[in-house]
């Protein structure tokens, strides 16, 4: 139960992860464009002429998309909140999986002990029982 416990933290943990790759991949998708957007703006104030309805468009677009980059960021702290919280639980499970194992291990080898010993006494009174009855013939 607790090894099954420790494997779905670890899942929950990479699933978060890869969540967090996405929201890092779709911010630099939108930074890219967002940059895109400032040079196609210089591109058009550079030829000379003001072209003062595409830029403002290209601005709210781009005002857009630091908008989306400023809520992915925003995601991202709480994915981060997230992946903290889960690596917490990891580790616990981590530790309790660890402290049943030793548990484990300690009662086999109390088992084993308990056992060579009634091995060794039925020796003794089969050693035992040879003797006496080669010493009666």
């Amino acid at each position: 139960m607790r090894r099954h416990k420790r494997s779905m933290c670890h899942q929950l943990l990479g699933e978060i992860l890869q969540a967090d790759q996405r929201l890092i991949d779709q911010a630099e998708q939108l930074k890219l464009h967002r940059t895109e957007q400032f040079q196609e703006i210089r591109a058009r104030q550079s030829e000379g002429r003001v072209d003062i309805d595409g830029t403002t468009s290209l601005r709210y677009y781009a005002g857009q998309l630091q908008t989306q980059i400023q809520s992915i960021i925003a995601n991202r702290e709480l994915v981060a909140k997230q992946i903290a919280l889960c690596r917490q639980a990891l580790a616990k499970a981590e530790q309790e999986v660890k402290a049943m194992e030793k548990l484990s291990d300690k009662y086999r080898d109390e088992f084993l002990y308990v056992q060579n010993q009634k091995e060794m006494v039925e020796l003794e009174e089969t050693w035992s029982a040879t003797q006496q009855t080669g010493g009666n013939q």
